[in-house]
């Protein structure tokens, strides 16, 4: 048997008949499905309910703008399950309106599908929509900033909004874009700005009743810079010397033609500066000059006009010189009773080195310097005292020595003979 079915399956004839069965075979069946004459086909019909299908607009949208058109439909089909399922599963058809012959204004379309089975009934719902055909136009607007000034920490102010662009070009219907009322870049942040503050926005078209516009703008987003102003007071600057000036040199005066600036900061810090004090650093000041300091800051106060001043420092050199010889004078010697007699120095005299300014210095004399012991209830015999210096008070001294030694002697009726 197996070598019979061999054999008949070498045979060229047997394999053409039996393709050509199978053709037949395969046409009549596809056939009795397109044609519908199968008994059965009746019962293999079914329905498919298609939500959220797209809706394609077939218009000049060169020169056109169509506005109130529903986005998507429901597409209900009924047909042969094979054709239901695929078409439902794949959705490849289009519903559309076409509206190149539309007229421009508010009008019903009645839409329309494509790229479907025919062996497929098909509903749409809605079945038809409300249009509305517009001249297209383009036109341009400036662009406005909506910044919530509540966002700024306390005391703080906001200046004008710069934007980049100042403009943007609008196209929509011409009914829709002379309803434009404004072209809005909203900053949105969260608050305590106390800085400028610098952002992307995207804008927004509204009309009069701040209703947001269906319309294209271009650019999509801006760039705002809002300026913020800190509170600010005006103080009044002290000058502090600090740091000991060379030898030598004295400061006369630390003053400058500023004496006042605006400072920035926190409310609450300013209500509480009266003035600021200026550290002016004399250690280097060899002679009068100008030199430039800046304006120092405390927490939460971060800037002043002017940021420096200028101080004028004016020195006076110290200089020295010495009187020599100047004589010592004594107080409260009874001389009926005693006698004084200068020990050391022998001559009763010390020389005395007095320092000051240049300009003091040369009016002073050797006269303006009283040099004094007091030997007031001092006994007979060798004392060392410390002397005392009457001077002029702008000027400072010093001995050539401190002390002096004298001697104090009773007179007797020898010492008067002598």
């Amino acid at each position: 048997m197996d070598k019979f079915f061999d054999k008949l399956m070498e045979s060229k004839w047997f394999v053409r008949v039996l393709a050509l069965l199978v053709a037949l075979l395969l046409y009549t069946t596809a056939y009795i499905d397109e044609k519908g004459d199968r008994p059965a086909a009746a019962n293999n019909d079914s329905t498919a309910v298609i939500e959220d299908v797209p809706v394609q607009l077939y218009y000049d949208e060169e020169n056109y703008v169509v506005t109130s058109s529903p986005q998507t439909v429901t597409v209900l089909i009924e047909g042969p399950s094979s054709i239901v399922r695929s078409t439902e599963n794949l959705r490849n058809f289009t519903v559309f309106l076409d509206l190149y012959d539309a007229d421009i204004g508010t009008q019903e379309v009645e839409f329309q599908i494509e790229d479907i089975s025919d062996k497929l009934t098909v509903q749409i719902e809605p079945s038809k929509a409300k249009v509305n055909m517009q001249e297209k136009v383009t036109q341009e607007f400036s662009v406005e900033v909506q910044f919530n000034t509540s966002l700024l920490e306390e005391g703080y102010t906001a200046g004008e909004p710069v934007v980049e662009p100042k403009t943007a070009t609008v196209t929509g219907g011409k009914d829709v874009v002379d309803r434009i009322s404004y072209v809005l870049a909203i900053i949105e942040h969260e608050g305590g700005i106390n800085r400028d503050l610098t952002q992307k926005a995207t804008l927004t078209v509204l009309d009069q009743n701040l209703d947001k516009l269906n319309v294209v703008v271009e650019p999509k987003e801006v760039k705002v810079t809002i300026p913020v102003n800190s509170p600010e007071k005006k103080v009044s600057l002290k000058f502090e010397q600090i740091g000991t000036p060379p030898e030598n040199i004295i400061i006369e005066r630390i003053q400058s033609e500023i004496n006042e600036v605006v400072i920035y900061g926190k409310k609450n810090v300013l209500e509480e500066i009266t003035s600021l004090t200026v550290p002016v650093d004399v250690s280097e000041i060899t002679e009068s000059q100008e030199i430039e300091v800046p304006i120092p800051f405390q927490d939460d106060v971060f800037a002043s006009v002017p940021e420096t001043v200028t101080v004028k420092i004016d020195v006076e050199k110290v200089d020295a010189r010495t009187f020599e010889n100047i004589p010592i004078g004594y107080i409260g010697l009874d001389e009926e009773k005693y006698t004084l007699t200068f020990l050391e120095p022998g001559n009763g005299q010390v020389d005395l080195t007095v320092t000051g300014r240049e300009g003091v210095l040369r009016s002073v004399s050797k006269s303006d310097f009283d040099l004094s012991i007091n030997v007031a209830d001092l006994d007979v015999g060798e004392h060392e005292i410390e002397i005392d210096v009457n001077g002029p008070n702008n000027v400072s001294w010093k001995l050539e020595r401190n002390s002096i030694i004298v001697a104090i002697d009773e007179i007797t009726e020898t010492t008067m003979e002598n």
